[in-house]
């Protein structure tokens, strides 16, 4: 085993889990393992103690494990996957083209006519939803799409479906500028209610994704595999568990940290049930979805664990997977001048979300306080929370 972890390339991005090196290390590993008498969960347990030196090794071992599900299929299902897109035409980009470039969408969609290479029963399509992107994201993927002409991926503008008022738009939704706007998650509950109106064949998943190649596609069969077995309903990935893979920016660990201990404490089922829930790598079985997605009221980047939260109060059956999560920070369009939504206004949108599916009593004395603060106040505090703050969780 030590041999074939090292000859894995070295990861320090998402995109090195793409390059030419990449694929010529994942079909090594794939030879290898088919002469192995271990399954390939016993390897990568085996794997784990070998720490980041095994960490190439242990995200192709998911890649191979999801392509074996895929593979195995015996009945039609049809992948939907949901990319809501602001200002990431840099990742859409080729390395060449850009410095942060990881050739994203293109990479998605080749995944999909991959998986269906090999099992002509699974069909696969990308819905973008332009989440009104003043840098032409939207356009960007409808030309990346022209390059594959008869196939139906789809871009969406949520821009134009508000002024045009589609049916199928979040209520009460509103442009950039209004006071109910889409931080990602009006974009993604539209592209979610498009695919649930356009026809199928077999069982149909929707899986909610980010832009980029932080979870590869490749891990989809990973991620469907319990509800194509009829064993849940909805699945949420998820990189803090033991067979996880996961390289994090340490930026991103500043502030999130008090972040996830106070929805934590506001979601107190939830948090018995997930631990990941922000993480744009979740699947839904089509008709759990649409028993949901009324009740999502959440615009920005919380509707992620609202979706999760209306399963458990709707006792939709649902689990987690162990994935490979490889950051993609460099190029994050949500870190340092390029934030959109503050902690705050999250931990206020989860406030709402506690009071609507009464998870916990609305006299909380942490929801009173966390009700009353400021920005400013907020600012403060948040990387160095006070006893009294901490008392309260």
């Amino acid at each position: 085993m030590k041999s074939i972890i090292n000859q894995g390339p070295i990861i320090a991005e998402a995109y090195d889990a793409n390059t030419e090196t990449a694929h010529i290390y994942y079909n090594t590993v794939k030879t290898w393992v088919g002469k192995q008498a271990e399954s390939i969960k016993e390897l990568d347990e085996k794997a784990q103690s070998y720490g980041n030196e095994a960490l190439a090794f242990r995200t192709m071992l998911k890649f191979l494990e999801s392509e074996k599900v895929i593979s195995s299929l015996n009945e039609e299902v049809t992948l939907t996957l949901i990319n809501p897109v602001y200002k990431e035409t840099g990742r859409m980009q080729r390395r060449e083209e850009h410095p942060h470039g990881e050739n994203a969408l293109r990479t998605k969609i080749d995944t999909l006519l991959y998986f269906t290479s090999i099992n002509p029963l699974f069909k696969g399509r990308v819905f973008v939803v332009d989440d009104g992107c003043p840098d032409g994201s939207g356009k960007m993927a409808e030309n990346i799409m022209s390059e594959y002409p008869g196939t139906p991926h789809k871009v969406f503008f949520l821009a134009n479906a508000i002024d045009e008022n589609d049916a199928d738009l979040p209520v009460g939704i509103t442009h950039k500028s209004g006071s109910n706007r889409s931080v990602k998650g009006g974009a993604a509950l539209f592209g979610m209610r498009k695919a649930l109106r356009t026809p199928t064949n077999g069982m149909h998943i929707i899986v909610d994704n980010d832009a980029d190649l932080s979870i590869h596609p490749m891990q989809l069969g990973l991620l469907v595999e319990d509800i194509i077995n009829g064993k849940t309903k909805a699945v949420a990935g998820s990189r803090r568990e033991n067979d996880s893979v996961s390289l994090i920016g340490g930026s991103r660990d500043l502030r999130g940290n008090l972040f996830i201990r106070i929805w934590q404490h506001f979601l107190p089922q939830l948090a018995e049930n997930i631990t990941d829930t922000n993480r744009a790598f979740k699947a839904f079985e089509s008709t759990a979805l649409e028993t949901i997605l009324p009740a999502i009221k959440i615009y920005t980047f919380p509707y992620q664990i609202e979706l999760l939260q209306a399963c458990i109060s709707m006792n939709i059956p649902l689990i987690k997977k162990g994935i490979a999560y490889l950051d993609s920070e460099a190029a994050s369009t949500q870190s340092g001048d390029n934030i959109t939504e503050t902690y705050l206004n999250q931990i206020n949108q989860i406030i709402d979300i506690a009071k609507r599916y009464n998870t916990i009593p609305v006299t909380d004395p942490l929801m009173k306080y966390l009700s009353s603060i400021s920005e400013e106040e907020w600012r403060s505090i948040e990387t160095n929370p006070p006893k009294n703050i901490l008392d309260l969780l």
